[in-house]
């Protein structure tokens, strides 16, 4: 009987184990995703972006392209997102008013279900002159780890600021 006992709470010790080695996966990954969203975001725009943003039509091929090469694995509906303003909008404004965006720094917390507060630190730039930001917000993701949506957005003043 003693036996029995120890071999259960190896064994049970062991499970809680694995299981709690397997947990933080999908949250590490969210976390990646997440990340990758917010450099996305945050930096340039490139010369690729440019020259998309250039075109006369409202959604090039262009810049449809670089959609769905940077964002759609990221999101679950990139054209809804684009559209209400939560992808490219500050790569958008940036390209229009000759800044580059960097970030420098992300912060990251996961509150509840699959949502996380994001706190990004924003170097931009123009003409040789660099000052910094800081945009928070939350993020939520489904179940298969896809970006949902990006709400409770506080651009830190970085929209007024590039755009005097």
């Amino acid at each position: 009987m003693k036996n029995l006992v120890i071999n259960l709470v190896i064994l049970t010790s062991l499970l809680a184990l694995f299981t709690g080695c397997s947990a933080p996966k999908d949250s590490d990954e969210n976390v990646t995703t997440i990340q990758t969203f917010l450099k996305n975001e945050f930096t340039g725009p490139d010369e690729k972006l440019s020259e998309a943003f250039k075109q006369d039509a409202a959604f090039p091929p262009e810049l449809k392209e670089y959609v769905e090469e940077d964002y759609k694995p990221l999101v679950m509906d990139w054209e809804d997102m684009l559209n209400t303003n939560q992808i490219l909008f500050f790569q958008r404004m940036a390209f229009e008013n000759g800044y580059q965006l960097k970030p420098t720094k992300i912060k990251m917390n996961k509150d509840q279900n699959s949502a996380y507060d994001f706190e990004v630190k924003v170097e931009y730039g123009k003409d040789g002159e660099t000052n910094t930001a800081t945009v928070s917000g939350r993020i939520n993701l489904n179940d298969n780890g896809k970006i949902v949506t990006v709400r409770n957005l506080d651009d830190g003043g970085l929209l007024k600021k590039m755009n005097q």
